[in-house]
């Protein structure tokens, strides 16, 4: 019987945790392990810098750059916004979370950007979004971020300035950015209105199971591991010294009330293609609408935004934040 992160409370058509995120521990990495995130992050940076092609829509784009969005001690988090021109009623959002292995990136390198403005650009307002990297900040800090962003976002005063529907807010994440898309498609609580849940989300090379065994899928390179254990904040996967593991896994939190989802993956790059299969056969057994790409080669991450794909992602939200 698979664990639960939170269960759902479809009478309300709100959802709340069954554990508190708070309970999980930071600390270092396993011995070792330095090298390893080195050259992991070599290889996670160098495939996020693909650029989504100019976009033959007309609406014109507004960018609205370097908003604090929260200060987690002190620390000020920005995003930026960027919304379609001369929009004649509230539009629908997506959040944008970048990758780099929850050690570098940001809301505007790696295509994250152009990738904005071309959401913009074919109707739907798009926030991305910094959040918390580095030692001291893994798990649950950049998932916390991500959620105060939607927060701020559905806030009333926010979501009339830029003209959106808080009600219809989708999630897209590369990379590190795609584990923290599917969490918070598989965990957001509360309502649609004021809460950190999404109607849609989009995962582009993302790890979905963090726990000893799962970290054998498909033989991930040493690399991926050690990127999984630094955000865990463990020096290894073992259930007795890395309890969050199962915590922070989005696909042992999927049930029924989850939103729809795409799940994109190379099928030989930086995470095995197996934790996509995986995660889409615990939606589908959840009667979750979900569509599976594996892509032939060794792409990742927003590096996997071909035309086709861009613009079935673009159909996608348009239809299921209507």
């Amino acid at each position: 019987m698979r664990s639960r992160v939170w269960r759902s409370a479809r009478t309300t058509g709100t959802r709340t945790r069954m554990s508190a995120r708070t309970s999980a521990r930071s600390g270092s990495t396993r011995p070792g392990a330095t090298a390893l995130l080195a050259a992991a992050m070599a290889l996670s940076l160098a495939a996020c810098t693909a650029t989504p092609a100019a976009s033959s829509a007309t609406h014109g784009v507004s960018i609205d750059a370097g908003l604090v969005y929260s200060s987690p001690k002190g620390t000020d988090l920005e995003l930026d916004a960027c919304t379609p021109k001369g929009a004649t009623k509230p539009t629908p959002a997506v959040v944008l979370v970048h990758g780099g292995g929850f050690t570098e990136g940001d809301r505007a390198s790696g295509g994250m950007r152009a990738l904005c403005e071309y959401f913009a650009d074919n109707g739907l307002a798009a926030f991305s979004l910094d959040y918390r990297l580095g030692a001291g900040n893994g798990y649950p800090a950049p998932l916390e971020d991500v959620d105060a962003a939607i927060t701020w976002i559905r806030d009333d005063q926010h979501a009339a300035r830029f003209n959106i529907r808080p009600t219809s807010i989708g999630i897209l994440g590369s990379s590190a950015g795609a584990i923290l898309a599917q969490t918070v498609a598989t965990s957001g609580s509360g309502s649609l209105e004021k809460g950190t849940r999404v109607k849609a989300a989009v995962s582009l090379s993302g790890v979905s199971l963090m726990t000893e065994d799962a970290l054998t899928l498909g033989s991930p390179t040493p690399q991926a591991a050690a990127l999984i254990l630094a955000y865990l904040g463990c020096p290894s996967p073992a259930a007795d010294v890395c309890p969050q593991a199962a915590e922070a896994s989005p696909e042992l939190a999927v049930d029924s009330s989850d939103p729809p989802m795409i799940l994109v993956n190379g099928s030989h790059e930086l995470v095995p293609a197996e934790q996509a299969t995986s995660m889409a056969k615990a939606l589908k057994a959840a009667g979750v609408p979900v569509q599976l790409s594996i892509q032939d080669g060794s792409k990742h991450g927003v590096q996997l935004l071909g035309p086709d794909t861009r613009k079935r992602i673009i159909q996608f939200f348009t239809a299921r934040l209507s």
